[in-house]
C-alpha cells in the first residue's frame, strides 16, 4: 500500500501580489491626467442683481471659453412672467448675445440659460434683474458676475482607465494562481 503525503499548501507569494499592487498605485497615480476645468459664466450684462436705469437691448452671457451652438438657448421673462427674449441667440467669440423685445416695461426680469461649453458639457443657470424705467431698448448695462451657474459632474478617465486595469492585473493574478494549483 502507498501511503500519500499531503503536501503543505504554499500561501500566496508575496512578490507578485506586491508587483501587482505596486503597479495599481502607479497607474492610478501617474495615469490620471491633469483636471480640466469646464467652462463657466463669468461675466453677464445686465448684472446678476443689477437695477439697470432703461431697458436693455438684450442680454450678454460671457464664458470663460467658446460656447458650442448646440444646446445654447436664453429665454429672458419678463415681469409679467411673459417671454421678452426675441430670436436664437447669437454665439459671438465666447459671448452668448439673446435680443430683446423693443419695448420693456419697468420691474423684474429673470433670464434663465443653458449652454453647451467648447467641452460638451451643459452648463446651465439663471439670474434676475430690475428694469427701473420702462423704455425702447438703450445700450446695455454694464458688465458684471453672474452667481448661479452649473456644470454637469463627469469622472476623470484616468482612474476610470486604472480601476480597469487593477481589475484586470488581480484577475490576472487569481487565474494564475488556479493555473498552478492543478
Amino acid at each position: 500500500m502507498t501511503v500519500l503525503r499531503a503536501r503543505p499548501i504554499a500561501g500566496p507569494r508575496p512578490g507578485p501580489v506586491l508587483l501587482v499592487g505596486l503597479l495599481t498605485v502607479l497607474l492610478l497615480g501617474v495615469g490620471a491626467p491633469p483636471a480640466r476645468a469646464h467652462d463657466a459664466l463669468v461675466r453677464s450684462s445686465p448684472a446678476a442683481g443689477a437695477a439697470v436705469p432703461t431697458a436693455p437691448s438684450s442680454v450678454q452671457l460671457e464664458f470663460s471659453g467658446t460656447p458650442l451652438p448646440l444646446g445654447t438657448e436664453v429665454l429672458v421673462l419678463g415681469p409679467d412672467g411673459a417671454v421678452v427674449s426675441t430670436g436664437a441667440a447669437e454665439i459671438q467669440d465666447t459671448t452668448v448675445v439673446q435680443p430683446l423685445s423693443a419695448r420693456l416695461p419697468a420691474g423684474g426680469y429673470t433670464v434663465q440659460w443653458r449652454s453647451t461649453s467648447s467641452d460638451g458639457h451643459l452648463l446651465t443657470g439663471s439670474w434676475d434683474f430690475t428694469v427701473a424705467a420702462g423704455s425702447t431698448p438703450a445700450p446695455d448695462a454694464a458688465p458684471g458676475s453672474v452667481t448661479a451657474a452649473t456644470a454637469d459632474p463627469a469622472l476623470p478617465v484616468g482612474w476610470l482607465v486604472g480601476g480597469v486595469l487593477a481589475l484586470g492585473a488581480a484577475a490576472a493574478l487569481a487565474l494564475g494562481r488556479l493555473r498552478s494549483r492543478r
